[in-house]
């Protein structure tokens, strides 16, 4: 391995400040031209430990502003759901009820077109800057976060091909019994969450990015502010069609993610609207 090498063991933000003098300190101690296996444990371990160190930073501040556990709660919640999507398709409701399981399911694809169109709706909003972003060469700079969401979606394509594939071919109570289903269902959940942490992760370090006018600047914060209401919506919607195919005790869950839902959402939309104001006003100001 080149001494330049050692250096992705660290975080790009750490290479691009201290790159240059830990290189040189490496060169200074090769032995014979080659870096020694204490030497690349050691910076191995160094690399490690400021990447955990970066990551716990991260996540003390999404922390200390009050949305981190939120978040994460949410991602993981979404990645079960979907993941749990594959054996849902493949049960029958019970024939009495079948106009009911006809209109929870109309209700869940109401509900996942909704958030759909907020989120495209918040992407519309910043594709202008988005594009001018790119086309001044800002590509570069977000590629590797986007590569990481990706290569977490194709993975997280393929686990849920996979439980359509193993779904199919069994009853619900024999994947109840077995215990690979249950391992490829919590991985599959996981690798979901994933997905869905990696691409708002690269949208926030775009974003970062970006000008926008204050006014599409307001948009886009209460798009945003809008969208956890939405995908609350969508759970609401799937309780109501478990409550159908499966047991009448999902209905419990109902009002507790309404409201919840209803207090969150009231919080972060007053939160994007004064951002919003204070955006405009210092917008006023510099003209």
């Amino acid at each position: 391995m080149k001494p330049a090498g050692l250096l992705r063991w660290y975080p790009r933000a750490w290479r691009e400040r201290y790159g240059e003098e830990l290189l040189a300190l490496i060169q200074d101690t090769l032995d014979e031209g080659r870096p020694t296996w204490r030497l690349r444990l050691g910076v191995a371990w160094g690399g490690l430990r400021e990447r955990a160190h970066q990551a716990g930073r991260a996540v003390r501040a999404a922390v200390k502003r009050g949305a981190g556990p939120d978040l994460w709660a949410m991602m993981l919640v979404a990645g079960t759901i979907v993941a749990q999507l594959p054996e849902n398709l493949s049960e029958s409701p019970p024939p009495a009820r079948g106009w009911q399981a006809v209109a929870a399911f109309d209700a869940v694809l109401a509900a996942v077109a909704l958030t759909g169109a907020v989120v495209l709706a918040g992407g519309l909003v910043a594709l202008p800057a988005l594009v001018r972003f790119l086309r001044t060469g800002g590509w570069p700079k977000i590629r590797r976060r986007v590569g990481w969401a990706a290569g977490a979606t194709v993975a997280a394509g393929g686990g849920l091909a996979g439980l359509a594939l193993a779904g199919g071919s069994r009853s619900p109570a024999q994947l109840d019994a077995s215990w690979a289903y249950l391992a490829g269902f919590l991985a599959t959940g996981l690798v979901v969450a994933v997905a869905i942490g990696r691409w708002a992760i690269a949208a926030e370090a775009t974003a970062r990015h970006l000008t926008l006018d204050p006014r599409l600047r307001t948009a886009q914060l209460m798009l945003v502010a809008v969208t956890p209401a939405t995908v609350t919506v969508v759970l609401v919607a799937l309780n109501l069609w478990w409550s159908v195919t499966q047991s009448p005790a999902w209905l419990v869950a109902v009002p507790v993610f309404l409201g919840s839902a209803s207090v969150s959402a009231w919080l972060r939309i007053r939160r994007a609207a004064r951002k919003g104001r204070r955006l405009r006003a210092a917008a006023r100001t510099g003209r």
